[in-house]
């Protein structure tokens, strides 16, 4: 049942939450010359009484010269983690992948509430209510963190909720003593914790095969979720007037699936979003007046409106997603000619 796996789920958010972070700076004023300069404000990973204790400590340069931190300066650290059952999904649902070279396959994951606390410190409370200037406009309460966790959850969207914010003037000792202003902030975090994924070798049409992923489940039946695209999309380079290429716009969609389907063409040069369609579960291809939509997408990226006839060969992708479960298909055109269109 258990066995040994390492997705680095938890870390690949601590790095993402703290990349927030990297670029706060604050300004600081001389009164004297009425100069100001812009200070980039670091961050690091530790704990607030770790980083206390740091700042009260020398730093050894050498034996004769010793240095402290300079303020202002930004820890953060892991609180915690708690299951969110409100996200809770059929555990058995079985999640795949695939690319040129292997397939994934995972069962559903775990959904789970993090917490982090953010800590500012400085020498004034100016600078630490500016730091919190800086972060707070992006909150509210949300900001929206996309995530790439694994071979299956690619591109995963994971909220980050403002909690709350507290101020503490730490100030202990003689009047000789450096002064501390400590800000503190938390957030909670909607993030996955994700199982061990299974890897195999897909074949040739796209669909594939893997040993169960625990003898422990043999009583159940899983069905592999897979999206496969008509393998005739990519089969010649078309123009603008080839009647056909809308009947090759269909996929088939293989498992349990519960959401509606997205369908979005990509500009494989740029790797540029054109056009994005939705549509109902079950549906399985692209309708004439969408496909209409395309064109008049492509002509306006290729500028076609104002050139007519623009020649060469342009290489788009079709992907088709639903959930966590997605393909992709790249086509060909030959030319780009807006006739009749503009």
């Amino acid at each position: 049942m258990f066995n040994t796996f390492d997705n680095k789920s938890v870390r690949k958010l601590v790095v993402a939450f703290g990349s927030l972070f990297d670029q706060i700076y604050i300004t600081r004023k001389n009164d004297t010359t009425g100069s100001s300069e812009n200070i980039k404000v670091p961050v690091t990973f530790a704990s607030k009484e770790k980083f206390l204790r740091r700042l009260e400590s020398n730093s050894s340069i050498s034996d004769k010269v010793k240095t402290q931190i300079n303020l202002p300066y930004m820890s953060f650290e892991l609180g915690n983690i708690a299951y969110d059952r409100s996200r809770k999904r059929n555990k058995l649902r079985v999640s795949s992948s695939a690319d040129d070279t292997y397939a994934y396959k995972t069962f559903s994951e775990t959904p789970v509430e993090i917490e982090f606390l953010i800590y500012f410190y400085s020498r004034s409370i100016e600078e630490v209510l500016q730091i919190t200037e800086q972060i707070l406009p992006y909150f509210n309460p949300e900001f929206n963190l996309r995530v790439n966790f694994n071979d299956i959850y690619k591109d995963v969207n994971v909220p980050i909720s403002y909690r709350n914010f507290k101020l503490t003037d730490d100030y202990e000792g003689n009047m000789g003593s450096r002064r501390i202003v400590l800000g503190a902030m938390s957030f909670t975090v909607s993030s996955y914790i994700f199982g061990e994924i299974k890897s195999g070798l897909p074949s040739s049409s796209s669909t594939f095969s893997i040993e169960s992923i625990s003898q422990d489940v043999d009583d159940f039946l899983i069905q592999t979720q897979s999206i496969v695209i008509n393998s005739e999309l990519a089969e010649d380079v078309y123009t603008f007037d080839s009647a056909f290429l809308p009947t090759r716009f269909t996929w088939e969609e293989n498992g349990n699936f519960s959401e509606d389907t997205t369908v979005t063409f990509i500009k494989e040069s740029t790797n540029k979003e054109l056009i994005s369609f939705v549509v109902p579960l079950g549906t399985k291809l692209i309708k004439s007046g969408q496909y209409n939509e395309l064109k008049e997408a492509i002509i306006r990226e290729e500028d076609s409106c104002s050139k007519g006839l623009v020649n060469g060969t342009f290489v788009y992708r079709m992907r088709v997603s639903n959930g966590y479960t997605n393909a992709s298909q790249t086509f060909i055109y030959r030319n780009i000619d807006s006739t009749g269109i503009c």
